[in-house]
């Protein structure tokens, strides 16, 4: 090597190292920080989509603008708002797809947040932040925020009263008691899905669930998916009503309304809300 080079990198080398700089070349400061902790095992706290985090999706923008602390849940059901950052802690929440909230804490695996009166933690994974929230915030024209969990106890209080009330429908049916059904099997949502289980606390599978939430009602339905198949009467899926139960090749669930079922899906997603026509409907069972 030519001595004069030899030098000059000698030089820069010394230089370095009495300034304390690096030889490795330093990141300029950007918009953005990265988090403090790594995202462990997805929690069953919710239905959710099978979405791999990616890091980009967790830096917290620090630049100001009118929506740089806004965030959105990005769910299919709901994510609770938790007392604290754990999924032990109680919930003192809940944000429903794309309800509003703005950060108040660092985004790590949970973040701290207050949407309208409720202040608490969620999972990071399940929420929308950074550009792409501020891009959703101007495109929204109104926002809706969460509900606490006081409400959501008044809501379902008048819910059960109303299900106790019966009318007759055109075909003879208990107006109101499949919706009951449909309330009762949504408190279960994120509590695990147990192959060969039938606990709806601890852990059931597809039949095991709905076999499960029947039984709280006095209606006593076979053991597999299969057999479910001809229990009760069958009905049209475009007559479906909430608490039918609906029969796929090696599924079953029951009807929530408004095109989706509440059932036990799998290992990683636990008991959770899947659309009805997730895949071929066999048949759709009426025992109400």
């Amino acid at each position: 090597m030519d001595s004069v080079l030899k030098k000059g990198l000698f030089l820069v080398t010394i230089s370095s190292l009495v300034m304390g700089i690096s030889p490795e070349v330093q990141a300029a400061d950007t918009d953005s920080v990265l988090p403090g902790a790594g995202i462990e095992e997805v929690l069953n706290d919710y239905d959710a989509s099978d979405h791999k985090v990616q890091v980009k999706e967790y830096l917290v923008p620090t630049e100001k603008g009118e929506y740089s602390d806004m965030a959105f849940a990005n769910v299919h059901s709901f994510l609770y708002i938790r007392s604290e950052p754990t999924k032990q802690s109680k919930w003192v929440g809940k944000l429903y797809p794309d309800y509003a909230a703005k950060i108040k804490g660092p985004v790590g695996e949970w973040t701290k947040i207050k949407s309208g009166d409720v202040t608490g933690y969620v999972y990071s994974q399940y929420i929308t932040i950074g550009k792409k929230a501020q891009k959703k915030a101007k495109e929204m024209k109104k926002f809706h925020y969460a509900r606490s969990r006081k409400e959501e106890e008044a809501i379902l209080a008048k819910q059960r009263e109303a299900s106790t009330v019966e009318t007759n429908d055109a075909d003879g049916g208990r107006a109101g008691s499949g919706q009951a059904v449909v309330e009762y099997a949504s408190r279960f949502i994120g509590n695990p899905y147990v192959w060969g289980g039938t606990s709806l606390t601890h852990g059931a599978d597809c039949s095991g669930f709905v076999q499960s939430v029947y039984k709280h009602f006095g209606i006593q339905l076979p053991r597999t998916s299969s057999q479910m198949r001809s229990a009760g009467r069958a009905v049209s899926y475009s007559n479906a009503r909430p608490g039918d139960v609906i029969c796929y090749n090696g599924h079953v669930g029951i009807y929530k309304g408004n095109g989706q079922i509440v059932n036990a899906i799998n290992r990683a997603r636990g008991i959770g809300i899947l659309s009805a026509t997730y895949a071929n409907i066999i048949t759709v069972r009426r025992l109400l």
